[in-house]
């Protein structure tokens, strides 16, 4: 991790990945491992633009005697920290009842152009994309939930935390 501040980044990278891992030995009703990775990059553009990129990924395979995941555990996308625009856990996979029953895999993408105003205010415009997948589809790009819009970020110094206005 090398960015230069969490609530207003210009520049560094993020890299993380990691694993969950239940049953088997460790006891339990289910049994998954669930990797998932991210990956964060911002580049300064001028002194008061900066551009960020950010991938991310997961998997969730049953073992073991499982055989079906459960709902909750399954990946659903959408929400300001995913998927502006649309609500939260409602991107993904969709039965013929048109309910939906998440997927055992994702890919989320999320570009935005940054222009600080002040020291703690900061717009910025944005383009997401991403999708939930089931276990018998593979992963297809061109079937990605996509959303473009406008934020305005202002960090509440008393919380020391961004107040976010999303228009999308």
């Amino acid at each position: 991790d090398t960015v230069d501040n969490p609530f207003t980044p210009r520049r560094g990278m993020r890299v993380s990945a990691g694993s969950k891992v239940a049953g088997g030995g460790l006891g339990g009703t289910v049994n998954y491992l669930r990797p998932e990775a991210e990956w964060i990059v911002y580049v300064p553009h001028t002194r008061r633009t900066a551009i960020g990129l950010r991938g991310q990924v997961g998997y969730l395979r049953p073992y073991g005697g499982t055989d079906k995941l459960p709902y909750y555990l399954r990946y659903f996308l959408g929400g300001e920290n995913q998927i502006r625009g649309f609500d939260l856990r409602t991107v993904g996979p969709i039965s013929e009842d048109n309910q939906l029953t998440g997927g055992n895999k994702f890919v989320l993408f999320n570009a935005e152009y940054y222009l600080d105003i002040h020291s703690s205010v900061r717009a910025l415009a944005f383009h997401d994309a991403g999708q939930a997948f089931e276990e018998t589809r593979r992963i297809n790009l061109r079937e990605l939930r996509t959303s473009s819009g406008l934020e305005l970020r202002v960090v509440m110094p008393v919380f020391n935390m961004p107040f976010r206005l999303i228009y999308s």
